[in-house]
């Protein structure tokens, strides 16, 4: 008589390639979210953003050097340098603003929700 179905090695054998199958997929997977999260932490965008804001803020101060240079004094206050420009800075990163202050021309970037950038 011969019998038909699975033997005991064939379905340890289909069991191990299971088993390694689903630890590839594990690693995979694994491997996957660890890059992602890595990105999400390194945020190149925000860091380009914030460059760009740095970047519009040295153009205003150096608005505030040929204002020193051409009147001998700084501007009196923010209001001042805002009318300086054609129109406010635009910063990329949503909530940044600067603070300046009259008595050394210095102009700071503010980072109201470092979330957002």
């Amino acid at each position: 008589m011969s019998q038909r179905g699975f033997g005991f090695i064939e379905i340890i054998i289909v069991a191990a390639i299971v088993a390694v199958a689903g630890f590839l997929l594990m690693q995979y997977f694994t491997s996957t979210a660890k890059t992602i999260e890595k990105l999400q932490e390194d945020r190149p965008l925000a860091r380009t953003k914030l460059a760009a804001d740095q970047a519009t803020l040295t153009s205003v101060q150096g608005l505030v050097r040929g204002y020193q240079a051409e009147k001998g004094q700084y501007p009196p206050d923010k209001a001042t340098v805002l009318g300086l420009l054609v129109s406010p800075p635009k910063f990329q990163c949503p909530g940044n603003d600067f603070e300046y202050d009259p008595t050394t021309g210095g102009l700071s970037l503010t980072i109201t929700d470092d979330a957002r950038c």
